[in-house]
């Protein structure tokens, strides 16, 4: 039986939920096996039990809960209200054509009649009401090909992002406290031992940690993310 259906996860809660949580635990982990090796040995032995007690469930739910609080901080910046702002008349991030096509192809299908740039101005709540839904039919209507047109590739590639970036508080706090923690051990080493080279390494790639954490898990790369993701939700309506 493979590992993702054993534990109930699918591909996109494997990579988009379970790895951000263990990306973010494993200087932790790091830290344990270099510098209390006696404990790292006890926890290999009750790994397996843990892993059936549900750690792994609740590493995905801790990923997509921070990733949910991301995304509702972001609003229309990111996910299907990115999207949905997208087919605006008002604005202009999308191709003129791209969007008459969308949008026809939208209204023609699906029934739903999408508001015109007067609605827009009236009314800017419900015209983004309208065109959510219309993302969500969209999406609904298109699931079965999704995997062959690469969407899921691109969800995958934003729930990632978006997940990573909610989880970078604990990121940062994680590594901080292990190049910090590193740095004590090393003081009453011996330069050039076993343990002082294993330590200095860890240390060093905690700093290195730190840094990604800062400068590349970014609100502008979850909106990139969102972006490419709600292009590509859009551009199925061109395929028919």
């Amino acid at each position: 039986m493979q590992m993702d259906k054993m534990f109930g996860m699918d591909r996109y809660d494997r990579t988009a939920r379970l790895n951000p949580a263990l990306l973010t635990l494993l200087p932790a982990l790091l830290f344990v096996f270099v510098w209390f090796p006696a404990v790292w040995t006890q926890l290999g032995a009750i790994a397996a039990f843990v892993v059936t007690c549900g750690v792994l469930f609740a590493l995905t739910r801790l990923a997509r809960k921070s990733g949910q609080n991301v995304e509702r901080k972001m609003g229309s910046r990111v996910g299907r209200l990115h999207t949905a702002s997208l087919l605006s008349l008002s604005d202009d991030r999308l191709p003129k054509n791209m969007k008459t096509r969308c949008r026809s192809y939208i209204e023609k299908h699906s029934k739903i009649v999408l508001p015109s740039l007067f609605d827009e101005n009236q009314d800017p709540k419900n015209a983004q009401d309208d065109r959510l839904l219309a993302v969500r039919w969209l999406l609904e209507h298109t699931r079965p090909q999704s995997e062959a047109s690469l969407l899921l590739n691109e969800n995958i590639a934003y729930g990632f992002a978006r997940n990573l970036l909610g989880l970078k508080p604990l990121g940062i706090a994680i590594t901080t406290t292990v190049a910090l923690g590193s740095a004590y051990f090393l003081y009453d080493l011996e330069i050039g031992s076993t343990a002082f080279v294993l330590g200095a390494l860890l240390c060093g790639a905690a700093f290195i940690g730190l840094l990604m954490w800062v400068f590349l898990v970014t609100k502008s790369w979850v909106e990139h993310a969102s972006q490419v993701y709600a292009e590509k939700i859009l551009s199925l309506c061109l395929e028919h």
